[in-house]
């Protein structure tokens, strides 16, 4: 496993050993959490990108509306 180092103030070092938390695994979460929302926004932008190439037919969106409502 790599080692990370951060930097902080003495005052939030203090801080933060008064506190009982695991502080490693609430930012190695932390990071995670990140990382799955970049890569969620990077596929959201590709997707978006490959939505603006496909050419749709005029009409199409009010066909599928109107067969949306003659179906219930």
């Amino acid at each position: 496993m790599a080692v990370i180092s951060v930097k902080v103030s003495d005052e939030i070092k203090r801080k933060m050993k008064e506190i009982e938390i695991n502080w490693s695994e609430e930012i190695r979460n932390y990071i995670l959490k990140k990382i799955k929302e970049k890569e969620k926004e990077k596929i959201l932008k590709e997707i978006k990108e490959m939505l603006k190439e496909i050419k749709v037919e005029e009409g199409t969106a009010s066909s599928i509306v109107r067969e949306d409502r003659d179906s219930h």
